[in-house]
C-alpha cells in the first residue's frame, strides 16, 4: 500500500483536532455477468463534521468537507477506476450527528476495472491529491480478470519507499507512542476510524482462496482503529507494513485484531 497508511494518519492527525469517527469503505458488488458497481462511503462523525463546517472553503482551502459532495469530482474521478467506469449518483448520508457521501459508479466488464484499496482516503491527503495532479507515479492496483463465473484478482507486491522512512514522512509516527498518555490521546482521536475495501458478489460464492472470506464477501483491505489502538504497539504494527514483502506482512499481521490485508499474489473466486 506504499506508505498510505502513515499518510492517511498524518493527514487526519492534522484534521482531526476533535475526538471523533471516520468511516470509509469502498465496495465492488459484482453480478455473474461480469458487471457491476463500485460503491465509496465517507462518513465524518458528528464533532469532526462541527469543526469543519466552520473552516472556509474555495480554492486553496484546507476543507475536505467542503468539497465532499462536489458531483464534478466524482464524475472525472470514475476514469481513476478503468475503461468504461462511469459515475451513477451521489447520496449525501446522515448517522448518528455525523455526515458525509455515498458515490456509485458502475461497470459493464470488471475486467477492465482497477482498483487501489484505501484510495478513497486521498482527499484527506494533501500529498497525496498533489502528487496525483502532478502525475506521480501511482500505486499499482488490484487488477480483475473474469471468465466463465470465475475471477481472478492479481494483488500487486507492496512497494518499497525510497528516500525518507514513512515514519518521517507522515510526522505523526515520530510522536512517542511507547508513552501511555500518548497511547491514550491517539486512541481518543482515531476513535471510530475504520478504512475497507471489499468485494461483494451478488451469486454469492461457490469456492475462494482469499485470506479473509466470509458468505459472499471478501476483503481485501481494513484498518478498524479501534480495534488496533486496544493493542499497546497497534500503530507499531502498521508501521512494520510500510515497504514491506508480502512474506513480512503476512508475518505482522499475525494475532492483530483490526487489520486485514490481502497478502496472496493472486486470488481465485468461483461464484455460484
Amino acid at each position: 500500500m506504499k506508505q498510505r497508511i502513515a499518510l492517511w494518519i498524518a493527514g487526519l492527525w492534522t484534521l482531526i483536532g476533535l475526538s471523533g469517527c471516520l468511516e470509509v469503505e469502498q465496495v465492488i458488488t459484482l453480478k455473474k455477468d461480469g458487471s457491476g458497481t463500485i460503491t465509496e462511503e465517507v462518513v465524518m462523525g458528528a464533532q469532526i463534521v462541527a469543526m469543519l463546517e466552520g473552516l472556509p472553503a474555495g480554492a486553496g482551502a484546507d476543507n475536505p468537507f467542503a468539497d465532499l459532495d462536489n458531483v464534478e469530482k466524482y464524475k472525472a474521478k470514475a476514469a481513476e477506476y478503468g475503461k468504461g467506469v462511469t459515475y451513477s449518483r451521489m447520496e449525501k448520508i446522515e448517522r448518528n450527528g455525523g455526515k458525509g457521501v455515498k458515490v456509485t459508479y458502475v461497470f459493464e466488464d470488471i475486467n477492465n476495472v482497477v482498483l487501489t484499496p484505501g484510495s478513497a482516503m486521498d482527499d484527506f491527503n494533501e500529498e497525496e491529491k498533489e502528487a496525483k495532479e502532478a502525475g506521480a507515479v501511482k500505486d499499482d492496483p488490484l487488477k480483475f480478470a473474469y471468465a466463465g463465473g470465475v475471477l481472478t484478482v492479481t494483488v500487486p507486491e507492496p512497494a518499497e519507499k525510497e528516500g525518507e522512512s514513512a515514519e518521517e514522512e507522515a510526522g505523526v509516527l515520530e510522536l512517542n507512542q511507547d508513552d501511555p498518555a500518548m497511547q491514550a490521546m491517539m486512541a481518543q482521536m482515531l476513535k471510530g476510524m475504520k478504512i475497507s475495501t471489499k468485494l461483494v458478489t451478488v451469486a454469492g460464492i461457490q469456492k475462494a482462496d482469499a485470506t479473509y472470506v466470509k458468505d459472499n464477501t471478501v476483503t481485501f483491505m481494513l484498518m478498524d482503529f479501534d480495534e488496533i489502538m486496544k493493542n499497546p504497539n497497534g500503530l507499531k504494527t502498521l508501521q512494520k507494513l510500510e515497504g514491506a514483502k508480502r512474506a513480512e506482512v503476512a508475518e505482522a499481521l499475525k494475532g492483530v485484531k483490526g487489520v486485514k490485508v490481502e497478502t496472496k499474489k493472486e486470488i481465485r473466486i468461483k461464484l455460484k
